[in-house]
């Protein structure tokens, strides 16, 4: 039947588009049913809808381009609404929010362009496996519209993993700890009223904050060991996000209201949670392009090989650089490293930081006034004000319920979000640093989408690009904030090559757990939680020991990232090399300008994204060859 519409497609059209034909009849036929659908109706089918190279498979393009990306861009802004009670914080969570959480509109998305044929028409006209970088942005949109149909994943399973992963939301976000009710046996380690922390983020980044307050070190110790402990699970179940408990860490013994309570340990239960997004996962798994989660992220999402990924990793991790940039923090702290220090980033000072002129919680006291603050801030980042005020048009700030993220827009008439945790009196400064990390991922949302000139390249090549933008907006966040900005160019290259090694290793780790989960069945909760700290310990023991110490306390292991099941780590060391090698381009021009340059390419392929951004590949070379010069400069 294939050869009888093939042979009928080129006398209609001519035998120059044989090729282009056998290929169209190839790639529809791969997703028609024909159970539903008899041989004579795809034959017809074909010769209806084939539309040749040229005038009329460009009219073909934009109708398509149009009308899908409507369609998948309303069921995005359907999900940002029901999930607006579960991400939001300006009102309690209610069990109707997670409910609403875990509805998903597009269930049956995929089948349905199965069945009105829309797969079909898709695949006849572009569907491809070519790899190789088409010339045109037409070509561009068409290779992106080559994959419409191409996975159908039962509706009852992606409803499945929806619940599942709104249930997870809701643990990840609710894992908080208040210090200020543990007692640490040590009058030195005392904590403000409600200091309340989302592990790990909220935990990890109050621990390096506290650098030249009083009773630092031990204070970072014994945040280091509450890492540990969630690691490990041993947080009682009792006083996670319950400023009523009060918990003795020598006892052991947690009270509420002066009375004690019976306890339960976490244990596994982290991973409990994990597992149950896995197991949806492996559900979806045979439904999917390349069957596995791990494979679908490299060759799929990020579109970079795994080889290349996992080599840039280990660059960085094994090499002998890092020593001497351990030195240089060793030197700026006056004493031997240990394992916190991992988080180290005041490399140009080493103690507190000046005081701000003005207070931060009244300037930013809410929501509305941080999304009226963003067209001020791009100003100062080198936008025009006009500019400036077009692009924050498109944000608007929420308080967040998690640590912070960014959601970008679906369609022409949705928000880029801006999700980001602010006190009941305002932000501090610290989450102040998570706004202006969020704002980089906003800015180039609104950029990479509303003025693309095809729908279907809306967005960048994968998530560590748009972690290259929030790093950069975040570097910046002192001077946003008006402190002066660090003058040592060479120290600054330090904290570069710091800030990759150090996510560099859970991300390795991450990847490892993952070939791991999937070398066997049936793995259980208590498994896993045992297998990731092995490898986390692992990692620690051949990288980061001799430089920190052979203790690690679990702290590669510690990510709840992991927990949502989506594969994400590399995504962060890789969007600090992607970041590094943007930043070295932008030295000296106009980041405004060249970020609006940059994000017009569009969701392309990574290097080619690259190749035309800055003239170069993805490489850890630049990071290493400038981070030698700058410890021989310094001295280390």
């Amino acid at each position: 039947m294939s050869q009888k519409t093939i042979n009928a497609l080129v006398k209609l059209h001519g035998a120059k588009l044989r090729k282009d034909i056998q290929r169209g009849v190839k790639y529809c036929r791969a997703v028609w049913d024909f159970k539903k659908h008899p041989g004579g109706e795809f034959h017809k089918f074909c010769l209806d809808h084939y539309m040749p190279p040229g005038k009329l498979r460009r009219e073909l393009l934009a109708t398509t381009d149009f009308c899908l990306h409507s369609i998948g861009g309303y069921f995005g802004m359907m999900t940002k609404a029901v999930r607006r009670g579960l991400d939001v914080a300006d009102t309690p969570l209610t069990a109707a929010d997670e409910l609403f959480a875990s509805f998903s509109a597009a269930s049956h998305y995929s089948q349905d362009l199965r069945d009105f044929k829309i797969a079909a028409l898709a695949q006849l006209n572009f569907g491809t496996d070519s790899l190789k970088a088409p010339r045109t942005r037409t070509d561009w949109a068409a290779r992106r519209l080559s994959s419409v149909g191409r996975e159908v994943v039962p509706a009852r399973l992606l409803a499945e993993v929806s619940r599942v992963g709104a249930a997870t939301q809701k643990f990840v976000s609710g894992f908080n700890l208040y210090l200020d009710r543990i007692d640490f046996g040590d009058p030195d380690i005392t904590f403000p009223k409600c200091t309340r922390l989302i592990s790990h983020w909220g935990l990890r980044d109050y621990m390096t904050d506290l650098r030249g307050t009083p009773h630092a070190l031990k204070k970072q110790r014994a945040i280091r060991d509450l890492l540990r402990r969630v690691v490990d699970g041993e947080i009682p179940r009792e006083i996670i996000d319950n400023h009523k408990a009060a918990w003795d860490l020598k006892t052991g013994q947690v009270a509420v209201g002066g009375r004690r309570i019976k306890t339960t340990q976490t244990q596994a239960l982290r991973w409990e949670r994990f597992k149950n997004m896995f197991d949806s996962m492996r559900k979806v798994d045979p439904y999917t392009r390349y069957g596995n989660i791990i494979d679908n992220k490299f060759k799929k999402e990020r579109e970079m090989s795994q080889e290349k990924i996992v080599g840039m990793l280990r660059d960085v991790l094994a090499s002998p650089l890092a020593a001497r940039v351990g030195a240089f923090v060793s030197g700026k702290l006056e004493r031997p490293l240990e394992a916190h220090d991992i988080y180290f980033k005041d490399f140009h000072g080493g103690a507190k930081k000046s005081k701000l002129g003005y207070n931060i919680a009244s300037r930013y006291r809410d929501a509305g006034a941080l999304t009226a603050a963003i067209p001020g801030i791009l100003v100062k980042l080198g936008f025009a004000k006009k500019r400036a005020r077009e692009i924050g048009s498109h944000i608007r700030v929420e308080n967040s319920r998690s640590a912070g993220h960014a959601w970008r827009p679906h369609t022409p008439v949705d928000t880029q979000l801006l999700r980001v945790r602010i006190g009941s009196e305002g932000i501090d400064e610290r989450d102040f640093s998570i706004f202006m990390h969020e704002l980089g991922h906003c800015v180039e949302g609104v950029l990479s989408s509303y003025e693309m000139d095809y729908r279907a390249l809306w967005g960048v090549p994968n998530t560590a690009f748009s972690e290259a933008y929030a790093f950069t907006f975040q570097d910046r966040t002192d001077r946003i904030l008006g402190r002066k900005a660090p003058g040592n160019s060479d120290v600054t290259t330090l904290l570069r090559f710091a800030e990759v090694f150090e996510i560099a290793g859970a991300a390795l780790a991450e990847i490892e757990f993952f070939h791991w989960l999937y070398g066997a069945s049936n793995r259980s909760a208590a498994q896993m939680q045992r297998k990731i700290r092995q490898v986390g310990d692992s990692i620690w023991a051949k990288f980061y020991a001799p430089i920190y110490g052979p203790d690690g306390y679990g702290l590669l292991s510690v990510y709840s990232h992991i927990l949502w099941c989506v594969f994400y780590l590399a995504d962060y060391p890789l969007g600090y090399v992607i970041a590094y090698q943007v930043r070295k381009y932008l030295k000296g021009k106009n980041l405004a300008k060249e970020m609006e340059r940059m994000c017009r390419l569009g969701d392309i392929y990574p290097e080619q994204w690259m190749r035309s951004a800055v003239g170069e590949n993805v490489s850890v070379t630049p990071l290493l060859t400038d981070t030698r010069a700058a410890l021989k400069r310094l001295g280390y």
